[in-house]
């Protein structure tokens, strides 16, 4: 965003904008993508919202009107909000229970690889001499270079997800019986090496009427998916969605909500600002070596309308898109940040529990937020960010991964999509307030930013998630007789 300032001649408000509208798409896709998701598959879904972020990606690094950036960011964010919400589902509906959470939690991992990669990749591109301009106003610089190059990932991704198999419980609750045995033999197979057969008979060992039922159902039946209209799927999503809100689940919503929340405003506020921070003490650095300041005093002195001195204007008659190496070095130093808690996550979360982390997580992010206001030079500030960076990311992971724990199956799509809408909304709420607080207000934009923080740590308390892995199997076998007697039931039918 920093190198994209001069090209589109951007405010304050004008930069804020950009995050707003990526997250404000980000917020309509998770009920439209859900719906989707049950009605054409997981991994279709997947893959056509991976073409589409790959598009708009592309599009938006050859577009130079600033108001048309903003539509390619709106659909970006659209497209970007079924992946971070199905990625959870199709990852997670592989898994048996006993390896679900540990898997789930190494998705923190390549999320702090991918901010590594970027922050790499920026660093090598943006600083290129790049520069093409036409009469037109048409224009390509090393961002657009950089931008361009991030969005051939995307669709390489999806390419690559054509060969991989949609997951067992969409296939058996569809009742696509072959597929569901093939893909099942295939798994086992290829987790131990041995032959299809092996797995058809050590099923048939188990005397289950129900899964002896499906082996006959699966070689005997020309099937047709049982796949539900978009009219029928609006209706059971207003149908589960009311029962979200009614007792006895209406407890945890309101929690998972309201922590959700907070934690994304806070989180999205300074994560998308970050880099322009580090460029503005870049700035102030340089043309003031001698002076010491935090983010606040920083902004004051550059930005601020109110203050005695305002060295940044807006008529970018000296406008640089060169951004100082220190900027790349603290981008990269926030990625590699990230990787401890990353690693740390999938083997302590089965001893500890998640909501030991959770509430760890937002406790310690609120005190780093608070803390911004008495940095005095950019070293303590990367400190800090990176801190925040690194756990705040740990804390959302963790409110995702806690709805498959906190609500039955047939609740736990429609849960984590309400938990992505609400969670979209604090960060358009959170993005717009920088744009508008930064500058002039940067105080009162900390305080709030902590003070968010600090509802999610109190209430995270308590979210009923079982505290660890063992109490969690516990609660789960108590459920079983009930899942199975429900399994046999519908696949007689």
């Amino acid at each position: 965003m920093p190198s994209a300032a001069c090209d589109f001649k951007m405010s304050t408000l004008a930069k804020g904008r950009i995050g707003v509208s990526t997250v404000l798409g980000m917020m309509c896709g998770p009920y439209f993508w859900a719906g989707m998701a049950d009605m054409k598959g997981r991994k279709f879904s997947l893959i056509i919202s991976l073409f589409l972020h790959g598009f708009t990606d592309g599009l938006g690094s050859i577009i130079s009107n600033y108001w048309g950036f903003i539509i390619c960011k709106f659909f970006n964010g659209f497209s970007l909000g079924a992946e971070l919400a199905l990625l959870f589902t199709y990852l997670g509906e592989f898994q048996p229970c006993k390896y679900r959470d540990k898997i789930l939690s190494l998705t923190e991992l390549p999320w702090s690889c991918g901010l590594i990669i970027t922050a790499s990749l920026g660093w090598a591109i943006i600083p290129l001499d790049v520069n093409y301009q036409t009469s037109t106003m048409f224009f390509f610089n090393s961002w657009n270079l950089f931008l361009l190059i991030c969005s051939l990932l995307a669709p390489s991704i999806a390419i690559w997800m054509i060969f991989l198999p949609e997951t067992p419980k969409y296939l058996a609750e569809t009742g696509e019986h072959k597929k569901l045995i093939d893909l099942l033999c295939q798994m086992y197979h290829e987790n131990t090496g041995l032959p299809h057969d092996n797995y058809l008979e050590q099923l048939r060992k188990l005397n289950s009427p129900a899964i002896d039922n499906l082996i006959i159902r699966a070689k005997s039946f020309k099937e047709s998916p049982n796949r539900p209209t978009f009219r029928q799927k609006l209706k059971d999503f207003s149908k589960l969605t009311l029962e979200l809100l009614q007792p006895p689940h209406i407890k945890n919503t309101l929690l998972v909500g309201i922590v959700t929340y907070c934690t994304t405003s806070a989180y999205f506020t300074m994560v998308f600002w970050l880099p322009e921070i580090f460029q503005r003490f870049s700035i102030f650095e340089e043309r003031f070596p001698d002076k010491l300041g935090s983010v606040c005093t920083v902004s004051e002195i550059l930005y601020s309308k109110n203050g005695t001195l305002q060295v940044i204007d807006d008529n970018f008659e000296e406008c640089s898109s060169h951004l100082d190496s220190t900027v790349f070095f603290h981008n990269l130093i926030l990625g590699l940040a990230c990787l401890p808690p990353a690693l740390w996550l999938p083997f302590c979360v089965d001893r500890l529990g998640f909501k030991i982390h959770l509430i760890a997580a937002t406790l310690l992010s609120s005190l780093l937020v608070f803390g911004l206001l008495f940095v005095n030079n950019s070293t303590q500030n990367l400190i800090l960010s990176c801190l925040f960076e690194a756990l705040s990311s740990v804390s959302i992971t963790i409110i995702f991964c806690t709805v498959v724990e906190l609500y039955p199956t047939h609740l736990r799509v429609i849960a984590s999509a309400f938990a992505t809408f609400i969670g979209r909304i604090g960060a358009v709420v959170g993005i717009s307030l920088v744009g508008y607080l930064i500058d002039d207000y940067c105080v009162l934009l900390v305080a709030i930013v902590g003070t968010h923080l600090c509802v999610a740590t109190l209430l995270g308390y308590f979210i009923p998630i079982q505290r660890t892995r063992a109490a969690f199997e516990k609660k789960e076998m108590e459920k079983k007789n009930d899942e199975q007697i429900s399994v046999e039931m519908n696949i007689r039918v």
